[in-house]
């Protein structure tokens, strides 16, 4: 069921971004974190591999998310399972602080 979430967020959730993208770097960031990580000049990654690589994580990361609550749940232990999504979340945003300071 998590997985299926994700897939049927990802739209509202690309299309959140593109509205995000107006406001500034932050605020995208918050929403899509492995997508800043991905374009990071830490990660020296070219910037025509590192773009078509974003774009796929923009229509991957929730479903990728949602994989892995999949994965966690166990039968009445939905908590777990929402808490390992978001950890998975919150490591892409420690992984863009982070990297922001390496790229300094």
């Amino acid at each position: 069921m998590p997985l299926l979430i994700g897939i049927v967020v990802t739209p509202f959730a690309v299309r959140a971004a593109s509205i995000l993208a107006l406001a500034g770097p932050k605020p995208f960031a918050l929403l899509y974190p492995w997508v800043v990580v991905l374009r990071s000049q830490a990660l020296h990654v070219p910037p025509d591999l590192a773009g078509m690589l974003s774009q796929w994580m923009m229509f991957l990361q929730f479903p990728l998310e949602g994989l892995l609550m999949t994965l966690t749940y166990r039968p009445g232990q939905f908590h777990r399972a929402f808490a390992f999504g978001v950890a998975a979340h919150f490591a892409g945003l420690f992984a863009v602080v982070l990297l922001a300071y390496l790229a300094q």
